[in-house]
């Protein structure tokens, strides 16, 4: 089966001392390749996006944590989102402030 086809991609990291997988939505993985410089679907993109995944791991430090694939899925859509869309979120979320008028077209 075409690598592309697979709705997940795999990928295996240690949580504390425990090993884990967690499951990425392919499209996901591959953007977070394209992001990071590398083309996706390669097992050097593989290799990239796994040591970043990690990496969040390691850096927030908590071993007992549940849902590591949601977790890691947020991870990822936070860094691939335009930082206005962010910071629009952030103020809805702290303050109630509305988004502004869309950008796009949602037709």
């Amino acid at each position: 089966m075409n690598k592309a086809m697979d709705r997940n991609t795999r990928f295996h990291l240690r949580l504390g001392q425990r090993r884990t997988t967690a499951n990425l939505d392919t499209l996901l993985s591959s953007y977070l390749a394209i992001r990071l410089g590398y083309p996706p679907e390669t097992p050097q993109a593989h290799q990239v996006v796994r040591r970043w995944l990690q990496d969040r791991l390691d850096d927030h430090n908590d071993p007992g944590r549940v849902a590591v694939s949601q977790w890691l899925q947020r991870e990822v859509l936070t860094a691939l989102v335009d930082t206005q869309i962010s910071s629009d979120y952030a103020n809805w979320l702290l303050d109630g402030t509305p988004p502004p008028s869309p950008r796009l077209d949602p037709s």
